[in-house]
């Protein structure tokens, strides 16, 4: 009689914070900085979480995740496992810089028969003596995130690579919801709240991963508009403004983490109900070259999961006298143009925004030159209208700190009502090379302009 026996786990330590965990000499997942990366639970499959973004094992404040006081990512430490017949367990510590709250995460890894693995997270946060936590609002998904996963080859920075998981499911209860990938900030994938046995997947490929809420754990989940990862949070504020966690609160979450086959995956998509991204869906297209404004995320010949949008940005004024619109009636040469309209006085700007080969373009070269030109259009203004590229260096500082960019703008058109009159702005030779590029059509005053035929070019 064969007696088969459980798989063994083992785990080899390669720094305080981090190790390889192996299952029978495989390695399923590596801890590194208190992210699991290269995570591959199933034998002979590719791993569905890669190198570049991990899966971090501490709370964080994802609004402002790079700040030592709104992640615990600092005092960071991995103990050593417990193990048994088939099981693994890790506890990973982690606190802000000045420990003013403190994360600690047991991860158990399981496996069964197959030898196929998934983990299962207990997420603790405590507040202890002292000032308090304080949380910022973030208006997309719960503050305080207990999981972000981004699955392997969900984004490439090579435009034309093909990219895994075309769409996520979400299913609560009985009911299957499906959110179609695309690079839309919109209702679809904001605010997900989800409850105890919820389940969220990416789908749909050889192996998906899975996550499903534990008991007693309630969230609230937003998926990112252009990379398509996921932030599980718990609500905290309900305001702008910020709150502040007191000395003795303790919040705890549950979730599992496991992969999904093709065919089961494929049941539960057939069952899923579309959600709508509702009026975003309107969102003129970045297509590159010269822009006429006719392309939506509507239209028919249009791939969303490869489009990128023209966004929306109001720096001063109340918002309920901006429209940022696309006009339909209006253009130079056809009906099509990006209109903006300020019933009083405020500044806004349609913008773009470009990284190359990751949004299908040729790559920005060190030592070449920009130009933006584009038409303009105007009734009523008592203001000031350019266009402007926002650059972005390699290696200067954070892509998300826009005071760190540098602007180069055409002169301010001082409006006057009647014909279309061309804008144009060129950069100098910018090396180091741009990492990312912003086109920006602003309007400082109050009253209507239109722009249109809008056009970014590499010059040698």
């Amino acid at each position: 009689m064969t007696v088969s026996r459980a798989p063994t786990f083992s785990f080899a330590r390669t720094a305080r914070d981090g190790g390889v965990v192996c299952l029978g000499g495989r390695p399923v997942v590596e801890v590194r900085r208190l992210a699991l990366i290269d995570f591959a639970p199933v034998p002979g499959a590719p791993a569905l979480i890669g190198r570049e973004v991990g899966v971090p094992l501490f709370w964080r404040q994802y609004a402002n995740h790079q700040n030592p006081e709104r992640s615990l990512d600092s005092h960071r430490r991995l103990d050593e496992p417990k193990i048994g017949p088939g099981w693994l367990r890790l506890r990973a510590t982690g606190a802000t810089r000045s420990r003013c709250a403190l994360s600690i995460y047991e991860v158990t890894f399981r496996a069964d028969a197959r030898e196929r693995v998934t983990l299962e997270v207990q997420a603790r946060l405590e507040i202890p003596a002292g000032p308090g936590w304080w949380v910022t609002p973030q208006a997309d998904h719960g503050e305080l995130a207990f999981c972000t996963l981004w699955p392997a080859g969900v984004f490439s920075p090579v435009g034309n690579e093909p990219k895994k998981f075309q769409a996520c499911l979400v299913q609560r209860g009985k009911r299957v919801e499906k959110i179609a990938h695309h690079h839309l900030e919109s209702p679809d994938k904001q605010r997900l709240k989800l409850g105890p046995g919820d389940r969220f997947a990416w789908v749909l490929e050889d192996w998906n991963p899975v996550i499903t809420l534990g008991p007693g754990t309630r969230a609230e989940a937003g998926v990112c508009a252009y990379m398509w990862d996921t932030h599980f949070g718990q609500r905290v504020g309900q305001g702008a403004d910020a709150t502040v966690l007191l000395p003795g609160t303790v919040r705890t979450a549950a979730y599992t983490l496991g992969a999904l086959g093709r065919a089961a995956a494929q049941r539960w998509l057939r069952r899923a109900v579309p959600r709508s991204p509702g009026a975003a869906a309107d969102t003129p297209v970045y297509t590159g070259g010269r822009h006429d404004f006719r392309a939506t995320f509507r239209s028919a010949d249009i791939d969303c999961s490869t489009a990128w949008p023209w966004q929306r940005a109001i720096a001063r004024g109340d918002p309920a006298d901006v429209e940022l619109t696309r006009d339909t009636r209006i253009g130079c040469g056809d009906r099509y143009s990006l209109r903006i309209r300020h019933r009083a006085v405020a500044q806004s700007a349609w913008q773009a925004t470009t990284l190359g080969p990751a949004f299908g373009e040729p790559a920005l070269r060190r030592g070449g030159k920009l130009r933006l030109r584009a038409v303009v259009r105007t009734r009523g203004v008592r203001g000031k209208v350019r266009i402007a590229l926002r650059v972005h260096r390699a290696g200067r500082g954070s892509v998300f700190d826009v005071a760190g960019y540098e602007v180069y703008a055409s002169a301010w058109l001082r409006a006057l009502d009647g014909d279309w009159r061309e804008l144009t702005v060129e950069t100098p030779s910018l090396a180091p090379t741009p990492d990312r590029v912003h086109l920006r059509l602003e309007f400082d005053g109050a009253g209507s302009v239109w722009f249109d035929d809008v056009a970014l070019e590499r010059l040698a």
